[in-house]
C-alpha cells in the first residue's frame, strides 16, 4: 500500500469531537460521518430554547472545527504542508442568528 492510500484511509477515520460552550452538549463525529450528540441530564428544564440551540450549535462548530485540525494536521504529516487547508474558526452568531437581540 502507497503513502497515499495510507493518507486517504487516515482521513477515513478521523473522529472528531466538539463540547459546547457550557459545557451542555458533547458531538462526536464518527469515521463514517455520523453524529453522536449527548445532552447532559438536566439541561432542557435549566436552559431556555435559545440556549439549548446555542449549545448545541457551539458543539457541533467545535467538532467541525476539530475535524478540520485533525484533517490538517495530517497533511502535514504526510505531506509537509497544510496547504489548501485552513484551520476552522467558529464566528459568533449575527443578530438574530440564535440568540435574541
Amino acid at each position: 500500500m502507497g503513502k497515499l492510500e495510507r493518507y486517504f484511509e487516515d482521513v477515513a477515520r478521523i473522529k472528531a469531537e466538539g463540547v459546547s460552550a457550557n459545557g451542555w452538549v458533547t458531538v462526536v463525529r464518527e469515521h463514517d460521518g455520523d453524529l453522536k450528540v449527548d445532552i447532559r441530564p438536566g439541561m432542557l428544564r435549566r436552559c431556555s430554547p435559545d440556549q439549548v440551540a446555542s449549545e448545541i450549535r457551539t458543539a457541533l462548530l467545535a467538532a467541525v472545527a476539530d475535524h478540520r485540525r485533525l484533517y490538517r494536521q495530517l497533511r502535514i504529516d504526510y505531506f509537509g504542508s497544510p496547504i489548501g487547508v485552513e484551520l476552522f474558526t467558529p464566528s459568533e452568531p449575527t443578530q438574530g442568528e440564535g440568540h435574541a437581540a
